[in-house]
């Protein structure tokens, strides 16, 4: 036996729900006998009666009762689905580190969706590696790495580098380097090369701090808010500090002096390449690094 068509049965479960053709024909936008035909339609090929007829309404059979709470459940689900693919195609997840989703992104998310008013943006942090092919719930991940083997066929967000800022009120009062607390993030890679105060100091052609000098915090942000509050100068990329500088809120102390850092990189799936969210998140994304820098 031939399987019952989708028009059929949804004619059947809208007849059900509503007791009535003529209600069922008018959610469907089709005419009642167009019902009707589908329903018959059906019951001739099960070969059972799923109605009973009355001259004014009609009634559920055993049959059309225990066929109607399996519609009800099918077609539920089938909606709740499509719901959560039609919030997905205007839902653009990003994962992306700490640092970069406190410190650049979210200041501009309200910026992006002002721009682009059907996509709304959700942000993930993490620092795990993320499989875009198993995990298709992220569309985009931004990683901080050197140019490598596993950033062939992603996209450079931004290349950076390390400076030394430092609030207004105690680069002012700094006489000199000797005199200054500096801090920075302890380096947490294994394979990157860290960027210390030690090659900044080398860089500067200072002599070498003792580490007993340096006051090291596990999160760039945690470093950027010391400098902040004026505890002494920070070391920071330039991307992660660019907010604060163009507020003043902190300022470049020796501006010449910068170390080399290494790029974000935007990880997406062949899948998700041609999607319009990420096109147009992705040339965001680019267009907003070459005004900030």
């Amino acid at each position: 036996m031939s399987r019952p068509s989708l028009p059929a049965l949804r004619a059947f479960d809208g007849a059900a729900r509503l007791g009535s053709f003529k209600a069922a024909a008018e959610e469907l936008n089709v005419s009642a006998t167009a019902i009707s035909h589908h329903i018959r339609g059906l019951e001739a090929q099960l070969g059972i009666a799923l109605f009973e007829r009355g001259t004014r309404r009609i009634s559920l059979t055993d049959a059309g009762r225990e066929l109607a709470e399996a519609t009800s459940i099918s077609f539920s689900h089938l909606e709740a689905t499509l719901d959560a693919l039609r919030a997905s195609e205007n839902t653009l997840t990003v994962s992306t580190t700490p640092a970069f989703a406190a410190l650049w992104l979210a200041p501009r998310i309200a910026s992006f969706e002002a721009g682009n008013r059907a996509i709304t943006l959700r942000m993930i942090s993490s620092t795990e590696l993320t499989d875009l092919r198993r995990d298709r719930s992220i569309d985009i991940a931004i990683r901080y790495s050197a140019e490598s083997d596993d950033t062939r066929g992603a996209v450079q967000v931004s290349s950076e580098r390390f400076q030394a800022f430092g609030s207004r009120d105690y680069i002012d009062q700094l006489s000199d380097l000797s005199k200054a607390q500096l801090i920075g993030t302890q380096w947490m890679s294994k394979t990157l090369e860290p960027v210390t105060w030690q090659g900044w100091c080398k860089a500067a052609g200072e002599h070498a701090i003792p580490k007993t000098r340096i006051r090291e915090f596990r999160h760039e942000y945690e470093v950027l808010q010391a400098g902040l509050s004026g505890q002494g100068l920070v070391l920071l990329s330039n991307v992660l500090a660019q907010d604060m500088v163009h507020r003043s809120w902190l300022v470049p102390y020796r501006p010449e002096i910068q170390l080399p850092g290494f790029a974000y990189w935007a990880h997406v799936s062949e899948q998700k390449k041609p999607t319009k969210k990420v096109k147009h998140f992705l040339s965001w994304l680019q267009q907003e690094m070459k005004l900030a820098l």
